[in-house]
């Protein structure tokens, strides 16, 4: 494996990516979800109506897993950048301390 480099920071600037995505996935998931459901509601007794329901309904599951995804993502890439730097501190610790003879 050689060449192999992990840049701590890179993992950081990762996480920050995958949380804005979760962020700004939001406003426009619920704007959309939310007029879905409400032309269903305006359009009741129309056969558009129970479509526009079904749309909300089936979508807001899947749309709230990416969204949580994203958040989960961000957590993984945290926990792995403080982890990196962790180990590598250890390692630079066990470098200096006094050799026992």
């Amino acid at each position: 494996m050689d060449g192999i480099k992990v840049d701590p920071g890179e993992l950081r600037a990762s996480a920050g990516v995958a949380r804005a995505l979760g962020a700004e996935l939001d406003g426009p998931v619920g704007v959309a979800l939310g007029a879905s459901a409400a032309g269903a509601g305006r359009l009741a007794g129309w056969a558009v109506a129970q479509g526009l329901g079904r749309l909300a309904d089936g979508w807001a599951a899947p749309l709230a897993a990416v969204r949580d995804r994203l958040a989960d993502t961000a957590a993984n890439l945290e926990a792995n950048a403080e982890g990196y730097l962790r180990t590598d501190r250890a390692i630079a610790d066990a470098w200096k301390a006094p050799v026992a003879r």
